[in-house]
């Protein structure tokens, strides 16, 4: 497979159809995907800002540092494959979740960003961490799928009245 087609195919990924995937709007499904590649860049970023706390002899953060640089090369494994693309194991790793509900990278998302907060408290950290809970959300969001229309709601909502 070429550069080129390897591109292409990334790119397809966020219009596959899955559980409810046809149903989604586009602008959550690419929202998602750049709200989790900006999220990694700057959880990449602010794990380095954590870790260059040690040549202060501040290790207070440093593990917070090192999750959150983890947490940033997940993201972009996850919602930017093609950042990676001259690392063959990510493609099988983003295909792999690309094969699973929403609900799981909402929970993976919303679980794993509290884990530098509570390691190391601070503004970076804080809003790193809100960048990939906010991600986790809109997974969660899309997760539940296309609201029911107004009629079949009243129904619903009738029959069930005592």
């Amino acid at each position: 497979m070429s550069m080129g087609d390897k591109v292409t195919n990334l790119w397809k990924r966020a219009s596959d159809e899955g559980e409810n995937r046809d149903e989604i709007p586009w602008h959550l499904k690419y929202g998602s995907r750049t709200l989790g590649t900006f999220a990694g860049i700057v959880n990449l970023f602010t794990g380095v800002w954590n870790g260059l706390g040690l040549i202060f002899l501040n290790t207070d953060c440093l593990f917070g540092g090192i999750i959150q640089l983890l947490l940033g090369i997940l993201l972009i494994a996850l919602e930017a494959p093609f950042l990676c693309v001259f690392i063959d194991y990510m493609q099988k790793v983003s295909d792999v979740a690309e094969n699973k509900p929403y609900w799981t990278r909402a929970i993976l998302y919303a679980g794993v960003s509290l884990i530098p907060i509570l390691l190391c408290f601070g503004p970076s950290t804080l809003i790193a961490s809100a960048l990939v809970f906010c991600t986790g959300l809109l997974y969660g969001l899309m997760s539940v799928g296309k609201k029911a229309p107004a009629e079949q709601m009243k129904t619903t909502a009738s029959t069930l009245e005592p």
